[in-house]
């Protein structure tokens, strides 16, 4: 599996042009193609919201070709720049289908800095240590991702969906521990004071559905 990350910075006056378009007339294209649309989202908090990201998954690079058919469609009114790279998902999310139950209306797109060295610790860190409790709390980890090609450093990027941003807060990481016992929370702790380690630098966008 290969995911193609398409950045999109648009006029504001027309964004609900391009989101009607990408809706009604590329995506379609592409599903036929055999790509699946993971999502399109829209800044929040980090990024303006006539920034666009859209994440779609392939089977292999001849289907993300054979899909590029889709984007052929004249659409240069729309964007002031755009951008796209392949991505190789490097945990067991996204899953192959992404059921209704896991969609969210908000999303961290954090990105990490780490040495391409760390990449699967880094996973390994987060899939087993971070995330059960995120999910236990009703989050819900889209994918995560790092560069298809070999450079240094490594980009890791990862998506986190919430129901809103009062339970992205509620979610936050506290270092004073709730309870001892809590195996969840001291699993947590170990394992990500170990991706802190790794971690180079980090940052945040946050963004919202447009719910294709």
């Amino acid at each position: 599996m290969i995911t193609e990350e398409r950045r999109v910075n648009l006029s504001r006056e027309q964004l609900p042009q391009y989101i009607d378009l990408v809706r009604h007339t590329i995506s379609p294209s592409i599903r036929a193609s055999g790509g699946r649309v993971l999502c399109l989202l829209q800044g929040l908090i980090g990024s303006p919201s006539t920034t666009l990201i859209q994440m779609t998954q392939y089977e292999d690079i001849d289907s993300w070709q054979l899909a590029q058919g889709a984007w052929t469609v004249n659409r240069e009114q729309f964007a002031i720049q755009e951008s796209t790279r392949i991505l190789k998902p490097i945990s067991s999310r996204p899953k192959d289908l992404v059921p209704p139950e896991d969609r969210r209306t908000i999303y961290g797109y954090r990105k990490f800095i780490i040495s391409p060295a760390s990449v699967s610790e880094f996973a390994a860190c987060s899939e087993e240590g971070i995330w059960p409790r995120l999910e236990s709390e009703g989050a819900c980890i889209l994918g995560m991702w790092s560069n298809a090609e070999s450079v240094s450093p490594a980009e890791v990027i990862l998506l986190t969906g919430y129901n809103s941003l009062a339970h992205w807060e509620s979610t936050r990481f506290s270092p004073g521990s709730p309870d001892e016992n809590n195996d969840l929370w001291n699993r947590e702790s170990a394992l990500r004071t170990r991706r802190e380690d790794l971690t180079i630098k980090t940052f945040v966008e946050i963004m919202i559905s447009t719910d294709l």
